[in-house]
């Protein structure tokens, strides 16, 4: 007697969605079901009210706020500025989500078989892109408030088709049809356009924003074709890349529910060190105190993205300088200095947070922290000696500015872990979590302060 195999077909991906769809809601509850409509619909209405803000406010909204100091004639060249720095944004992010990421049971379970890869991925590209237009759509908006356009129209299509293409580029540097490099080079050409826009704004020159729909329309064609491109090779995309998305889509997803900022950071510090891969050892002093020293400075020679950062902030602060009202310029000039301590202060960090190393080390705590915060201090004096012209070199507001930083910056790096079991207060409008707002508000507290005392000082 023969065995005959009954060869079934092959589900489509169309068919296996729905399936999932109709499994999700059997097993859902209706409580989380109620969940996610209140979510949804608040989500709904920000959303239409931020599209309410940007198309029914005037065009000089942004510039003549009091942040600015209105006494200097204002340059349209700003907007471009901005458009350069937004389309980095964009890129970025777009390299650090995937950007397509799949969750684990897609990944090991679905995407494996025999199911159409392509058409498989295709809705999560569509919705990549999306968001990609979304949020080019609404930096070219806020581009065309800072440079003053009356038509604003064409200038916001193009940030909407600049952020397709980001995205695009994305998409296809993961398919494998581009190398790794190529989102490097265009966040390094957006960033260098940004500058020199920057340098041209700071000088007097006036670079005029498109008005036309010539450029849009030039513009248009490429989104379209990279998309086309991206979507009809999306089935080259291998598991490794997808899970190497989702890690980050998770850490930032885990980070916004548990309110913890440090999950996501440090999921993108780890994968930033997976790049960097080997490097040669080194000897370090016997002393303890110069071997901590020592190690924080490889740490950023091995990695010289700080440099490159603090850089781009000082010259942030260069440019803006001229632009900004006292008071705007006093808060500039902290949140830059606070920014480069934080930058530098990576290491105090992973010694607080990794308790069994402090111990192996076999010193008191502030022994092993103290010279930790050696290469942040010095970082902080720098900038706040190359960020002077914010306040006029006003050698209070240095000082001041300088030792608040520092102060905020040692406060939330040595901060314990995040407890969530701690006192909850009873209101009529729902649970205060008394406990957590205590343990966030460490560091958060010597920043206001400051920020405080620098608008009396102005």
């Amino acid at each position: 007697m023969a065995l005959t195999d009954t060869i079934r077909p092959i589900p489509s991906a169309a068919a296996l969605r729905a399936l999932r769809r109709s499994f999700e809601r059997t097993h859902t509850p209706p409580m989380l079901k109620e969940g996610t409509f209140a979510l949804t619909a608040l989500g709904v209405y920000v959303c239409l009210g931020v599209l309410w803000w940007l198309t029914t406010r005037p065009s000089t909204v942004l510039t003549t706020s009091f942040l600015r100091d209105t006494t200097e004639q204002w340059n349209s060249t700003w907007g471009w500025v901005l458009t350069g720095v937004l389309m980095a944004v964009v890129v970025t992010g777009a390299s650090a989500l995937g950007p397509v990421s799949v969750r684990s049971e897609t990944a090991w379970w679905l995407l494996p078989t025999l199911v159409d890869r392509r058409a498989m991925l295709r809705p999560r590209i569509g919705a990549a892109l999306g968001i990609g237009g979304a949020a080019g759509l609404t930096g070219g908006r806020l581009a065309a408030f800072v440079g003053e356009l009356e038509h604003w129209l064409p200038f916001t299509m193009l940030g909407a088709g600049l952020g397709i293409s980001g995205v695009a580029l994305g998409v296809l540097v993961q398919c494998g049809v581009l190398p790794a490099w190529a989102l490097r080079v265009v966040t390094a050409v957006c960033v260098s356009g940004a500058g020199v826009a920057a340098i041209v704004a700071a000088a007097g020159g006036t670079v005029v924003l498109i008005t036309s729909w010539i450029p849009v329309l030039v513009v248009s064609i490429v989104a379209v074709a990279l998309s086309v491109i991206s979507v009809w090779r999306c089935g080259r995309i291998t598991l490794a890349r997808m899970v190497i998305g989702s890690e980050t889509t998770v850490a930032a997803s885990v980070s916004l529910t548990m309110l913890d900022l440090s999950i996501v950071t440090g999921a993108l510090e780890q994968r930033a060190w997976r790049r960097v891969a080997r490097r040669a050892s080194r000897r370090v002093p016997t002393s303890r105190t110069r071997a901590l020293i020592r190690i924080d400075a490889m740490r950023h020679a091995r990695r010289p993205h700080s440099l490159a950062l603090a850089t781009g902030a000082v010259c942030t602060g260069w440019a803006l300088s001229a632009v900004l009202s006292p008071i705007a310029a006093a808060g500039m000039y902290l949140a830059i200095v606070f920014g480069v301590c934080m930058i530098f202060s990576v290491g105090l960090r992973a010694l607080c947070a990794d308790t069994a190393l402090a111990v192996m080390l076999g010193a008191d705590d502030r022994l092993l922290r103290l010279p930790l915060t050696a290469i942040p201090v010095m970082a902080a004096v720098v900038t706040m000696v190359l960020s002077a012209p914010l306040v006029a070199t006003n050698p209070t507001m240095m000082a001041l500015t300088t030792v608040g930083a520092v102060t905020a910056m040692y406060r939330i790096r040595t901060r314990a872990s995040l407890t969530y079991d701690g006192l909850i207060l009873e209101t009529g409008f729902g649970q205060v979590p008394v406990e957590l707002i205590r343990q966030k508000t460490r560091g958060t507290d010597a920043l206001v302060l400051t920020a405080a005392l620098l608008a009396v000082c102005v």
